[in-house]
């Protein structure tokens, strides 16, 4: 079952390749510099720890990518 809500077309699909590739390019940038950098090294923690520690990053990239 399809709805069309408006008259503006949506589809998620780009049928042009280049425009594709141009599109996932532009993506690519923009979520590389959202990511904060990773430390480096071996870390030992709980997964508890860990856990905290990948929700902290996920919060980071969120605050990137909403706030600018």
């Amino acid at each position: 079952m399809t709805r069309i809500v408006g008259s503006q077309d949506r589809s998620e699909f780009i049928l042009d390749p280049v425009e594709a590739w141009h599109c996932g390019r532009v993506l690519d940038r923009m979520l590389a510099h959202a990511e904060p950098p990773r430390p480096r090294g071996v870390f030992r923690g709980t997964h508890a720890e860990f856990e905290r520690i990948d929700e902290a990053r996920r919060i980071e990239v969120a605050h990137r990518l909403n706030h600018g």
